[in-house]
This record gives structure tokens, C-alpha cells and sequence, in this order.
């Protein structure tokens, strides 16, 4: 049985977690403190205190803790006050939508179709029984001036960059999860409250935090829900995943495909691969990486399944044993660098009930006004850029996502001879109608190759025939960005030249993927 930690950190200026962004002039910021920037605090305060040095790792603690992750330390979530209570809130399921013309009618569509247009409402929330409240992170964007010569301490030529920061003034919670024996002896190692420094640019003006350990003993750990029943565990159930989630396919390359997550499940619940069915899937993936101070250096990305996915799970012939082992990795998580907080869920978070509480997440925000007069030049410039970027970055992740599709079945991706010919074939052409044409022009036994290439709906030689559709289409939901071409005469859908060029980023960047593929395949000897 594990135990567990409570955690609670207060910024105390603000703090920068820099994360992917498609703009080069803005250092983008996570909205949440990950599993291992706290450990990176642990383990600096244990080294430091213990005066171990670069002979850390032979401290039987510090190898344990810190490297062998027998302790597990979850990401911190935002936490409110609820009253007399505390409320911890974590990333919002992609399945709870409201409608888009109604922002108080809230469905989950894990048990429910809508036949109207719905919405992804983002951050973070707090479910209880039915009601779901919502909130998000404050965030700041400072301007500072870019110094090529930092010596001089002046811009030369007045270029600026942005960062994006978390305000002051915020709490966030999380758990350090193990043993009750482990964590009784850590608790003896490290005071109760700490005043530290993280993040990016931590020695000026940002990243002073104060972490403050809740717990005076270990506590017996659940979940992280206070509402989870361990008794209503059934055979069918929901899995949301609380955190970004790795797991690698048996080639040992990260994969966010349902074929492997079964697979993975199955080996883990001891159940049958035949028996364990994903009925509906609601998943996003992403590229993480992390930092290591120490190294000076990042860790290598991987895919991962995007904290906020969820699955509706049913597995035939579910027993006690099968129960045990579900709850056993729910005390563990799912996956690969779980002692960095990767791979956390919780069980049964969302139910076949309708959540009743009116959408409160953007009641405190005032929408500022729109200045008078026109826009400079140099801010359309600025702004064009940042859009073309957001989109391109988009646009890779939405073809990421689809080869994958495409790949399950390694063994029928095209040669990459016939790849390398394909992209030929689009940086030629001028517009869709003419690659199409092109398409039509090749050897049977070239279609042949691509017809065998398929997903669950479609080959890959009707996919690349069937242009634009589906691959531009609500490029993003979650931001403005049609609106904010709008503010300087920038319309996608106007703009064939600028719809093709996107277009065919998408087939290079699936292409390129594909490759990439054939390579782990050849490499991996499969």
C-alpha cells in the first residue's frame, strides 16, 4: 500500500516554466509546476545539505529517491480556496464540452451525444458528485529587450522578446507518493517549509517560490480525487489521465496509439488483450521535454498522451485480482518516469451524469478595449508572423497525430523511394487540383502500394487525393485565430496560396514522419 505527501507551492514573483510554442519572439509558459521540477528541489536541497556533491548518486537515499523513482512526485495543479476547503483543480477531460452558443449547458460526451456545435473549455477544474467549477491560471506576458552583447547591457538594434510568466500570489498542490517507510525517512531529511528559486531566468526577477510540506506524517494514498470510490470499480470504467503519459510500443519508441494502450493495460491489469476494449477514446498527444540543470541539458522529447484524455474502458471477465491490480497502478501510474510525475489518472472521475453547475471560469475577466486608430505596421508584421506560426505549429501536430494512423501496420508503409517521390510531387505542384492530377497520372502498381497503406476509414492514396478536406478545418479551436487575422485583413479561407502552402506542410511533415518510421522499423529490426 502507498502512502503520500501533500505538497503546497506559493509564487512569490512570478515564474517561468518555458514549454513548446510556435512563436520564436515568445518564451511560452506552462500553467502548471510538472513532477520534476520538484524533485529537481528535493534532490538540490538534499545534495546541498548533505554536502554529497558529484557523488550523489552513491547516497543510497538519493539513488532511491531521486534516480530509482521508488518516490513518485506529481505535477502541482492550481488550488483555490472553496470556501472553508481547499480545492485542488486538475486538467479539464476532453470530453466535458459546452455548448458553443451556451456556455452554461455543460455535457460530458463520454455518455452523451450532442447534436449542436460544442466547445473544449480548457484549464482546469474541480468535480464533486455533479457540479464542476472551473478555473485557470493567472499568466502575464513582459516584454524586455533583446541584447546580443549581454556585457553592454542594452538592446543595440531594439529588438524585443516576450516571456510569458504565472503570476504572483497562486497556490498549487501536489503529493509525493511511496512507501510509508521511504517517507517517513524523507520527511526527516527536509524542512517544512522552504523558500527556493525555479524555473527560467530564476536569478533576476523570476522564479521565487516558497514550498511548504502539509503533511506531518505519510498518509494512506487513494487517489488523487477525494471522491474516488474504490468500491464502485467494475469492469467498466472511465480512465482520465491527470498528467502527461509515455508509454512505448514493444519496438521501445513512445506510441499514443489505442492498439498499444490495450496492450499496455492488459499486461498491467493481468487480463486478456481480447478482453480489454477501449470503447471511446477522447485524446490529444504532445512532444515533452524537460530540462536537467545539473546536465546543462535537455532530456531527449517524446510523444506523450496529453493530461485530459480520457477513455471509457470495458474489460471482459474483470475479477478481484483485476481490480487489485487496477488500483495498484493507479498508487504507481501508467508508464514511463512516473517518479517525475508522468503517467498519473484517476478512476471513475467522470460518470454518466450531467454536471449542473453554471461555467465560472471567465466571470472575473474584463475583455480590454480595442485602442483607436489603425495598426502600425511593424505590429501587422509581428502579428502575421505569430499566426503563420501558431498555424504551422498546428499543422504538424495535426499530421503527427494522422500517421500514426497510417503506421500501425509498419509493414505497409510505402518504400522510402516512393515517399521521396510524393514529396517531389507536391514541392512541384502550384495548388491541390494539379498534385491531385498528378496522383491520377502514377503507375497502377504505384496506387497498388498506396492503397495498401490505410487507417481505419481510408488508404493513403484517397486520403492525399481528397485535398483540403478535413486537414484545414477548425485549425484551432481553442484560440482566436481566425479573429485575430481578421484584425489586419488576413483570411484563410480567401487566401488560396497561403491555404496550398499550409496544405503542403501538412503532407511533408506526414511524409517526413512516415520515414522516420521506416527507420525505427529497419533499425529495430522489425
Amino acid at each position: 500500500m502507498k502512502h503520500q505527501l501533500r505538497y503546497r507551492i506559493k509564487t512569490l514573483s512570478p515564474i517561468i516554466l518555458p514549454e513548446i510554442s510556435g512563436d520564436t519572439n515568445m518564451v511560452s509558459t506552462m500553467d502548471y509546476i510538472p513532477g520534476s521540477v520538484i524533485l529537481g528541489i528535493f534532490a538540490n536541497k538534499y545534495v546541498k545539505e548533505n554536502k554529497l556533491g558529484s557523488d550523489a548518486h552513491k547516497d543510497r537515499n538519493f539513488h532511491s529517491w531521486f534516480l530509482n523513482s521508488n518516490l513518485c512526485f506529481t505535477n502541482a495543479y492550481l488550488s483555490k480556496m472553496d470556501g472553508t476547503a481547499v480545492a485542488e483543480y486538475y486538467p479539464v477531460p476532453f470530453s466535458i464540452n459546452y455548448l458553443k452558443d451556451d456556455e452554461n449547458q455543460i455535457f460530458d460526451l463520454m455518455f452523451k451525444k450532442i447534436g449542436k456545435q460544442t466547445k473544449y473549455p480548457g484549464s482546469y477544474c474541480y468535480i464533486e458528485n455533479n457540479d464542476i467549477s472551473f478555473a485557470s491560471v493567472n499568466r502575464s506576458i513582459n516584454f524586455h529587450n533583446a541584447r546580443k552583447n549581454r556585457l553592454k547591457g542594452r538592446s543595440d538594434d531594439g529588438a524585443i522578446f516576450n516571456y510569458e510568466s504565472i503570476d504572483q500570489n497562486q497556490e498549487f498542490t501536489g503529493r509525493v507518493i511511496g512507501t510509508e517507510k521511504e517517507l517517513k525517512l524523507f520527511l526527516g531529511k527536509f524542512k517544512s517549509e522552504m523558500k527556493v528559486r525555479i524555473g527560467r531566468s530564476k536569478n533576476t526577477q523570476y522564479g521565487q517560490v516558497v514550498l511548504t510540506l502539509l503533511s506531518n506524517e505519510p498518509e494512506i494514498f487513494v487517489s488523487e480525487i477525494p471522491s474516488f470510490k474504490p468500491e464502485e470499480v467494475n469492469n467498466t470504467f472511465t480512465l482520465t489521465f491527470l498528467s502527461s503519459t509515455i508509454i512505448y510500443d514493444r519496438n521501445g519508441f513512445p506510441s499514443t496509439s489505442r492498439k498499444d494502450l490495450e496492450s499496455y493495460l492488459a499486461d498491467n491489469l493481468k487480463a486478456n488483450l481480447k478482453n480489454t476494449r477501449i470503447s471511446k477514446a477522447f485524446t490529444k498527444s504532445e512532444i515533452v521535454e524537460t530540462f536537467v540543470s545539473k546536465w546543462l541539458l535537455k532530456k531527449p522529447s517524446e510523444t506523450a498522451i496529453k493530461a485530459g484524455s480520457c477513455l471509457l474502458i470495458n474489460i471482459e471477465g474483470f475479477d478481484d485480482n483485476t481490480k487489485n491490480s487496477l488500483l495498484e497502478l493507479l498508487e504507481t501510474g501508467i508508464g514511463e518516469r512516473k517518479g517525475e510525475g508522468f503517467g498519473r489518472f484517476a478512476i471513475n472521475l467522470q460518470k454518466p451524469i450531467e454536471c449542473s453547475q453554471p461555467k465560472t471560469r471567465k466571470q472575473d475577466l474584463v475583455k480590454p478595449e480595442r485602442p483607436d486608430g489603425d495598426i502600425p505596421d511593424t505590429t501587422r508584421d509581428l502579428m502575421k508572423n505569430v499566426i503563420l506560426n501558431s498555424y504551422d505549429n498546428l499543422i504538424e501536430i495535426r499530421a503527427l497525430s494522422r500517421c500514426r494512423d497510417f503506421c500501425e501496420n509498419k509493414n505497409r508503409i510505402p518504400s522510402n523511394s516512393l515517399l521521396g517521390k510524393l514529396e517531389l510531387m507536391i514541392t512541384d505542384s502550384s495548388n491541390s487540383e494539379e498534385l491531385v492530377k498528378k496522383m491520377d497520372e502514377l503507375p497502377g502498381l504505384t496506387k497498388e502500394k498506396l492503397e495498401r497503406c490505410r487507417d481505419k476509414s481510408v488508404n493513403l492514396f484517397n486520403f492525399i487525393k481528397s485535398r483540403e478536406s478535413g486537414i484545414l478545418e477548425d485549425l484551432n479551436p481553442e484560440s482566436d485565430l481566425k479573429g485575430a487575422g481578421a484584425l489586419i485583413d488576413m483570411n484563410l479561407e480567401d487566401d488560396s496560396e497561403l491555404k496550398f502552402k499550409m496544405y503542403s506542410h501538412y503532407w511533408l511533415t506526414f511524409l517526413a514522419s512516415m520515414r522516420k518510421e521506416i527507420k525505427m522499423r529497419n533499425e529495430g529490426g522489425d
